[in-house]
């Protein structure tokens, strides 16, 4: 496939650290841009609208909290208290960490909708064309049609996972499907510029959509990823369509299909958890690790700098996490992280050294997020790292956490064990299988599963999903700022976003169609 640089990254002005603490970490965001008549220009416009979606999942936002998916992530995590912060001199993510949204709302509401956007407007040009069949005479197909059902199936898959986004933070876990939640985009509604808004959809049609485009990405992608080589680990695959397609049935509450398309993925993909040996090695900063589905190569063109992941998590970045501003682990979760686990050193390494001062980075991530250049404070200043998006270690634990809500607890605990059994400390073989063994209950490994979930994706965005799917209370560790340390999600308007007020006033769909106080998705 013709490769094609991704610079068709927003436009990011050049902001220096705003914030009422110290200003010595002044660092401008890299990246470039290409103006709309080049763009209209381009030798292979189809192919440069679609891989222009992909620079969104990282492009910088106007501040430096705000970098596409992972500060994303860093919000949910940061919410329900998985991620915490003790200090927050520079004010980045404090609201987070406070437990608020509402600063958040119109970030989440912009970042997928400019994604559905760009897929839809991808569409649109293949649609022009004439979209590839899924049956074709392959001796007489060129290349350039086998690339348009390539691109085809990216793009539902992108839109798809973008809408999933959407439902995870605006729609109520209790919401019916008759329920109104946010308004739905597809191709006709965005190839003429006139239309500028489009009333809600229900519950139940945009969980249609999510599912409709995911199951159609797939199809394509079992017929053209025969022919066309993928890229690079940006692009979407089957991989990714699957799990994200699995994903979105287990928040819905649909163990079946969650458990069908998530043992899917992995029976027809090839999956690789990571083994013991490199569970203290990677840094996860590779995209070339195995476990990984879905990233970014981060390189001196993509990288947003101090407005990134590293720069906001790891100490041994110059970072803001290495000025003082620590995003740890939640104390009591780190507590309850058992002795026979290798994990537990993702966490607190620096903290417990004894050098002097180390005590400011406790909980710091420096065992799981660092450096791949620098084992020294602040000896990074690339902020070359790169971003994970989706591992396969995902699929395991959907595929775990929807076989017990099914009751089919043999395979639950196979897919987590399939985990555990790569976590865990030789000498502490005794006490894993004593705890294995205990877990022979529903409730009991629903428990572990959830640990689990807290635990092996801490910092990849799933924190949120998971405190809001179990409905379960939480009892913060002493290291966060937020006066209260009892949260309840069932309770808590803030777990679930209000639709941004410039939607409820601007988009004239609502304002014909919806009664003003009915605007609000409520928990």
């Amino acid at each position: 496939m013709k490769k094609l640089s991704y610079i068709l990254t927003l436009s990011a002005a050049a902001l220096i650290i705003n914030s009422c603490a110290d200003s010595y970490l002044n660092q401008e965001p890299g990246g470039s841009s290409i103006t709309e008549d080049q763009y209209k220009k381009m030798d292979n416009i189809i192919e440069g609208t679609v891989k222009g979606v992909y620079p969104l999942l990282y492009a910088y936002g106007g501040d430096h909290d705000s970098f596409g998916q992972r500060s994303i992530d860093m919000y949910g995590d940061l919410l329900c208290g998985d991620m915490a912060m003790k200090r927050a001199g520079y004010g980045w993510f404090q609201t987070d960490e406070l437990g608020q949204t509402y600063e958040r709302r119109a970030t989440f509401w912009v970042y997928y909708y400019d994604i559905i956007r760009a897929c839809n407007k991808g569409i649109n040009m293949l649609e022009t064309v004439g979209l590839p069949s899924l049956t074709f005479d392959a001796d007489t197909m060129t290349y350039e049609r086998l690339q348009h059902g390539m691109f085809y199936a990216e793009l539902l898959t992108m839109r798809g996972w973008a809408y999933a986004g959407l439902s995870r933070y605006f729609v109520a876990t209790d919401a019916a499907e008759t329920d109104p939640c946010i308004p739905i985009y597809t191709e006709e509604d965005t190839r003429a510029d006139t239309i500028i808004g489009a009333p809600r959809a229900t519950v139940g049609d945009l969980y249609l959509r999510i599912e409709q485009d995911l199951l159609t990405a797939i199809q394509y992608f079992e017929v053209y990823d025969l022919f066309v080589e993928r890229d690079n680990k940006i692009e979407a695959n089957a991989d990714v369509a699957r799990i994200q397609l699995a994903y979105s049935y287990l928040n819905k509450g649909d163990y079946t299909n969650a458990l069908k398309y998530a043992k899917e993925a992995i029976d027809k993909g090839e999956p690789s958890l990571l083994p013991f040996a490199e569970v203290l090695t990677t840094g996860f900063n590779n995209v070339e690790h195995k476990n990984w589905i879905w990233g970014q190569d981060v390189t001196v063109l993509s990288t947003t700098s101090l407005a990134s992941f590293f720069g906001q998590c790891d100490i041994y970045s110059y970072s803001y996490a290495s000025a003082g501003d620590v995003k740890g682990i939640d104390k009591n979760l780190y507590d309850a992280i058992q002795a026979w686990d290798i994990r537990k050193s993702w966490w607190n390494n620096y903290a417990t050294s004894g050098i002097r001062g180390a005590s400011t980075y406790a909980y710091a991530p420096d065992g799981k997020f660092y450096s791949a250049k620098s084992k020294e404070i602040q000896g990074d200043r690339d902020w070359l790292s790169d971003n994970v998006y989706m591992r396969w270690e995902l699929a395991y634990l959907i595929a775990a956490e929807a076989a017990a809500r099914g009751d089919n607890l043999t395979d639950a605990q196979n897919y987590l064990f399939a985990i555990t059994d790569l976590r865990v400390i030789p000498t502490e073989t005794t006490s894993y299988d004593t705890w294995k063994a205990g877990l022979t209950d529903k409730e009991t490994l629903l428990a572990a599963i959830k640990h689990n979930w807290r635990v092996e994706l801490w910092g990849e965005g799933y924190g949120l999903q998971t405190f809001r799917r179990y409905g379960e209370n939480v009892t913060l560790g002493e290291n966060h700022k937020r006066a209260t340390k009892d949260i309840t999600p069932t309770t808590a308007r803030v777990f679930t976003f209000e639709i941004p007020t410039s939607e409820q006033y601007y988009n004239p769909f609502f304002r014909v169609t919806d009664d003003v106080k009915n605007l609000r998705v409520k928990n």
